[in-house]
C-alpha cells in the first residue's frame, strides 16, 4: 500500500480538532502530538495506535460521527509516518515551530510544547530508549529537548535555562540532534554518528507538566 502523505488541508483538519471543543481540555494540541509522535518513530520499537491514540486524546473526543473519528485517527497515524519517512531522509529534522522559548512560566511557546510532547514519547518507551550501551550518548543527545520541555529541575538544566544565550544555542541543536538519535537508535551499528559538542544529561525527576 502507498503511504499518502497529509495534505495542507487534511493537516489543518487535524489541527482544528485537536483544538477543538471536542476533545478533552488535556487533549494534546497538534504541537505537542508532533512531538510525541517524533518520539515514538524515532524509537527502536512499535507502539501500538491502541497505546498512542489515548495518550494523544487523554479522552476519547465527541467525534460528530464516526466517519470524523475514522478521519482523525487516520491524519494521525498518517503523521506518525511523514514523520518517519522525513527522519529516513537523513537530513536535519524540520521542527514545525520556531525554536524559542518563553520568558513567562505562564506561557509556553510552541518549542516547548512540541518538546514536552517529545519527552512524553520517551517517558512512554524508556526501556527501548535507555536499553544498550548507548544510553550515554542517547542523554546526551536528549539534552536539548529536556531544557526546551520545560519538565526537568535537575541542577544542570537549571544552570542551563538561567542563560538565554546558552539556552538558545542548545535549542538551536535540536533539528541536528533529532536526526542523530534517530541514527543512533533505527540503523546499523556500522552507520557512524557524527559527533557534537552537546552536554551530559541523564534524565532526573521530572516536575508535572503544564497545562498545555
Amino acid at each position: 500500500m502507498i503511504h499518502q502523505t497529509l495534505d495542507d488541508l487534511e493537516l489543518e483538519t487535524l489541527e482544528l480538532f485537536l483544538d477543538s471543543d471536542a476533545v478533552h481540555e488535556e487533549c494534546h494540541n497538534f504541537i505537542t502530538a508532533h512531538g510525541f509522535l517524533t518520539a515514538l518513530a524515532i524509537c527502536p520499537s512499535n507502539t501500538p495506535e491502541n497505546v498512542w491514540i489515548p495518550i494523544v486524546f487523554e479522552e476519547t473526543p465527541s467525534f460528530s460521527s464516526d466517519k470524523e473519528e475514522k478521519s482523525i485517527i487516520n491524519y494521525l497515524t498518517r503523521l506518525k509516518a511523514d514523520i518517519a519517512i522525513e527522519l529516513e531522509s537523513e537530513e536535519d529534522f524540520l521542527v514545525p515551530c520556531d525554536l524559542s522559548m518563553s520568558e513567562s512560566e505562564e506561557e509556553l511557546t510552541e518549542l516547548q510544547e512540541w518538546a514536552s510532547g517529545f519527552m512524553e514519547g520517551v517517558f512512554l518507551t524508556e526501556s527501548d530508549w535507555f536499553s544498550s550501551e548507548k544510553e550515554e550518548q542517547i542523554a546526551e543527545l536528549l539534552l536539548p529537548m529536556m531544557v526546551a520541555s520545560d519538565l526537568f529541575d535537575d541542577e544542570e538544566i537549571i544552570e542551563i535555562r538561567k542563560s538565554e544565550k546558552l539556552t538558545q544555542s542548545c535549542i538551536d541543536q535540536i533539528p541536528e540532534v533529532i536526526t542523530d538519535l534517530f541514527l543512533l537508535l533505527r540503523t546499523e551499528p556500522e552507520k557512524k554518528m557524527p559527533q557534537r559538542k552537546t552536554h551530559h544529561a541523564k534524565k532526573k525527576n521530572s516536575k508535572n507538566s503544564k497545562k498545555r
